[in-house]
């Protein structure tokens, strides 16, 4: 996955530590000189090229926030370069087009925000050669500093909840996840084994262009918006980037939300949802936490801080939960993180057991990398799937690290851009499939594989960002097929410092393949779009980006998207549509022969699963980049979609989280 800020600790102890000290470098460590017409120079250009991202006043929106204690945390801990403050600027901004403001609009750009932070302007305008030293805290923030605490030992990932608190429910158990009933959607993919299929019928073929708009929900934030409602006894459960909501699932009525507040830095805003089990919701968060609520009333039952945030870890995907554990992963594989599976107690939130995607000392994949993996990447971005009869957990992986730089990573990079199937109770390895070995071009496994049997085989069907749908024996563990679903181009290139032409690009398929029993049929939508890769010599900075090179994406005109049905075993395509806008948004088979799924040009669609015809088209007003979901209240049917996903991804960076629910009369 491609990320865009650099990050550094500041676990609330530590970062009062860190102010003092920063403050105290401040004679020693001035900020950087600028004067105040730069500044207001740079506010123009932060106004045309980086506020619809980033808020108009620097307080974060489709992008992190650079102001106040975000910035504070990220930047300003005495700690990280000027230089290197800069250099994001510069190399990675602004949104799919990193690198093209002129080096004078990049200074100016810098002096607005280091005045925006309480800098002080000088007589001079900032110059290349005056960005030396580290930035001090800025000092609007050391008005606000605590005494630091005496200095600790140091931390250690993950870290218990220092705190327990017993859920008020018990629902669902593992009886309900393995039968869910027809009106619930239980997990980001409806089942354990992720397939999407909904059982309900009664919205069809015959009578989906009658639906309407039942009840709409504003949730309050923007920025990415990639969950999959959870429904359980008519209760809907959503996530934002920061946000837990409870809602009545069929008037969209609030019944409680839970927001919750970075400790350590961020990198990337986003959340694609939560796992619902034992009467918790779970989720991961923004800085490297996994918490638990009370489905009930939103109380927070416990955090567990699972990694460094200020390392550029994150937990974007949706948990699973099952055998009394809660599964999640590593996000950040694009800033050197070093990425793990991790099961947890689901009572407790401690550590039962982690699985290294990229290897420790010891580990037997170590012998598939040359030089050194501790910034090796190998995140894991969605969800996950469990084969509860093999007792086997299902996760896919992301792309090594540095992206476009291969240079200190030969071989094949074991388990990244791969399926690994994990043992529930141990973690131990039980087999594994490589989409991509030493991948080159970003071309994570992003999406949680769809497990089902078909014709008494058992599958398990995988797309991968490079394009290509898998389905794999879970028995042989032999590939069956490997079909393109989507323009694949230049695919043996590998970047260079010129720059190559590639389809697909880094960015592509956050989403995986569903299945439909009624008509043993695989379906898949996706983003058609291309990219330059460039190679440059990697830079680590704790937290940044780490790319070893740069993308620049093909601009609106040339990028699309497909919908595609696909022979379950055999892999042949048997329909496509073509769609203007590309598509993100995970599919939805149902029992009524629909096929539901949205675009990035805000479009929500029901098509006929039989040959792709579009039943029913809504405008949503937003980007829809989520998944799906269907159910039903009082035995009435319900579809809820996620609108206004605004990201690096979207076209357009100002929707807010919208989710609308349809039914028919």
């Amino acid at each position: 996955m491609i990320l865009r800020s650099f990050r550094h600790a500041a676990w609330p102890v530590l970062l009062m530590m860190v102010c003092q000290v920063a403050a105290a470098m401040q004679v020693d460590s001035p900020s950087p000189p600028f004067d105040a017409s730069q500044a207001a120079a740079g506010r123009l250009v932060y106004a045309r090229a980086c506020g619809v991202c980033h808020g108009t006043s620097l307080q974060g929106g489709a992008a992190v926030a650079l102001s106040g204690s975000a910035f504070a945390r990220t930047w300003g801990d005495g700690r990280h370069q000027a230089a290197d403050f800069f250099a994001e600027i510069a190399r990675q901004m602004p949104k799919n087009a990193p690198g093209t403001l002129s080096q004078s609009d990049n200074l100016a750009l810098t002096a607005f925000i280091l005045g925006s932070n309480g800098y002080p302007a000088g007589l001079a305008p900032l110059t290349s050669a005056a960005l030396t030293g580290t930035l001090p805290m800025p000092p609007q923030a050391q008005a606000a500093t605590a005494p630091a605490a005496p200095a600790g030992p140091p931390v250690s990932f993950p870290q218990p909840p220092p705190t327990v608190l017993p859920a008020s429910g018990n629902a669902p158990q593992d009886a309900q996840l393995l039968r869910v009933a027809d009106a619930d959607w239980l997990t980001f993919n409806r089942t354990l084994a992720g397939d999407r299929y909904s059982p309900l019928a009664q919205i069809n073929t015959g009578n989906a262009q009658r639906l309407q708009v039942k009840c709409i929900a504003q949730l309050g934030e923007m920025g990415s918006f990639e969950t999959s409602p959870i429904v359980l006894d008519g209760q809907m459960f959503v996530t934002t980037a920061h946000k837990v909501l409870a809602l009545d699932a069929a008037t969209c009525a609030v019944r409680w939300s839970y927001v919750y507040v970075p400790v350590d830095p961020e990198h990337l805003p986003g959340n694609r949802g939560v796992a619902l089990y034992d009467g918790r919701v779970f989720r991961g968060t923004t800085d490297g936490h996994l918490i638990a609520l009370d489905a009930a009333s939103g109380k927070l039952l416990w955090d567990a801080r699972v990694a460094d945030g200020g390392l550029g870890y994150e937990i974007t995907g949706a948990p699973i939960a099952f055998d009394g554990k809660v599964f999640t992963g590593d996000a950040g594989a694009d800033t050197g993180i070093r990425g793990r599976i991790y099961a947890f107690d689901a009572r407790s939130g401690t550590l039962v057991w982690a699985f290294n995607i990229v290897p420790r000392e010891g580990d037997a994949a170590a012998a598939t990398w040359s030089g050194k993996t501790d910034k090796a990447g190998g995140a894991t971005w969605s969800s996950m799937a469990i084969d509860p009869e093999r007792h086997l957990l299902f996760v896919p992986t992301g792309n090594p690290a540095p992206d476009f730089n291969d240079a200190n990573r030969g071989g094949d990079n074991l388990y990244t851009d791969s399926v690994v199937a994990l043992d529930l109770a141990s973690g131990k390895l039980s087999w594994y499939v490589q989409q991509v070995p030493h991948d080159m071009h970003d071309w994570d496994t992003a999406a949680a594989p769809a497990l089902f049997t078909h014709d008494g085989r058992s599958v398990m069907a995988v797309a991968s960002k490079n394009g290509l749908l898998y389905q794999y024996d879970r028995d042989t563990h032999e590939t069956l097929s490997q079909t393109p679903f989507t323009t694949r181009s230049n695919v043996d290139a590998l970047p260079t410092e010129a720059g190559v032409h590639v389809c697909p690009g880094a960015l592509g398929q956050y989403n995986g393949a569903a299945y439909s029993p009624l008509s043993g049929r695989l379906f898949v939508a996706t983003a058609d779009r291309c990219n330059v890769l460039t190679r440059a010599e990697p830079h680590y900075v704790p937290g940044g980006v780490y790319f070893g090179g740069m993308f620049r994406t093909d601009p609106p005109a040339l990028q699309s998207g497909w919908i595609k049905a696909f022979d379950a075993i055999s892999g042949h395509e048997v329909w496509s549509v073509h769609r203007k806008d590309p598509l993100l948004a995970a599919v939805t088979p149902t029992a009524g022969g629909l096929l539901l799924t949205g675009d990035m040009g805000g479009s929500f669609l029901a098509l006929d699963a039989r040959d792709g015809r579009v039943l029913y088209e809504f405008s949503t007003g937003g980007p829809v980049a989520a998944g799906i979901s269907v159910y039903a209240v009082a035995g009435r049917e319900y579809i809820a979609v996620p609108s206004g996903s605004s990201s690096r991804d979207a076209a357009s960076a100002t929707a807010a989280a919208t989710l609308i629910v349809f039914s028919v009369q």
